[in-house]
């Protein structure tokens, strides 16, 4: 259930940033942060009061120290992509995603087989591959830089919610986007950006804060399940993002990146199977 769920969540982060990425071509990435964040938190909540949680006061410090993480993992992996490409920024992420909170999981109370070890670093190789296959495109060294601030800001992020209790259900996930949210509104203030975007464009920024609260949930709930397999299962949205970056915004897909891509999805199945 815990790989369900976390590939149901890379799979609404990918949405999430396909919508966001839309709307900061047209307004700025901050502008789209507060209210995609904002939406983010609205839906986290409403997740939250559907399936009956509880209000704990240790996991909502959790969420919301996973907000900081998120807050930060965001703005700059919308700046690096706007800068470079989703094929060079997104496994960048997504290595730190799946480090990250495995090292963690795995330092704690968790056990892994050989073969789940074994499959994080065959994941880890296939998104490196990504990586490198992508070096043709425009701004490398940017896209290297945002995307390893912003993995370090996702990667901890998610780390912190792994010991959460399943009793409490989506609510880290609500003070994760609320946090979130007022960080992305003070960067905007500080920066003297606009902090909203016109109303004929506020769709595109709302339905990725749907996306994202939708994801926060949902990976929530798989580690809260089956950590191992949800954090890394969470992680893989690069196979999301880079094929609706080709189909939406015409990024440059290589082979050497769809080589890449099957070792992503063999490490998957190795940690699921492990």
């Amino acid at each position: 259930m815990g790989a369900l769920l976390g590939a149901l969540s890379a799979m609404s982060v990918g949405g999430s940033e396909a919508f966001g990425r839309k709307g900061s071509l047209v307004v700025g990435v901050l502008a789209v942060g507060v209210v995609s964040q904002g939406m983010a938190a609205m839906t986290a909540l409403v997740l939250a009061v559907l399936l009956s949680g509880e209000v704990l006061g240790p996991d909502l410090v959790r969420g919301a120290l996973s907000g900081l993480g998120f807050g930060v993992g965001m703005v700059t992996y919308l700046g690096g992509v706007l800068r470079s490409s989703s094929t060079v920024v997104s496994p960048l992420v997504a290595t730190m995603t799946v480090v990250i909170p495995f090292g963690v999981a795995i330092s704690g109370s968790e056990e892994a087989s050989i073969l789940a070890v074994t499959g994080v670093g065959v994941a880890i190789v296939g998104l490196v591959m990504i990586t490198l296959g992508g070096r043709a495109t425009a701004g490398i060294r940017q896209g290297i830089v945002w995307g390893l601030t912003s993995g370090l800001g996702y990667g901890c992020g998610l780390a912190v919610l792994i010991d959460t209790s399943s009793a409490s259900g989506p609510w880290p996930a609500v003070t994760q986007r609320i946090v979130a949210c007022i960080l992305t509104l003070l960067l905007a203030a500080g920066s003297r950006s606009m902090p909203f975007p016109p109303r004929g464009v506020r769709w595109p920024p709302l339905l990725s804060g749907a996306f994202g609260g939708l994801a926060s949930a949902l990976y929530v709930l798989g580690v809260q399940a089956d950590a191992l397999p949800a954090a890394v299962t969470g992680a893989m949205f690069p196979a999301v993002s880079v094929a609706l970056g080709r189909i939406v915004f015409g990024d440059v897909v290589r082979p050497p990146q769809l080589v890449g891509l099957g070792f992503v999805l063999a490490g998957v199945a190795g940690v699921v199977g492990g």
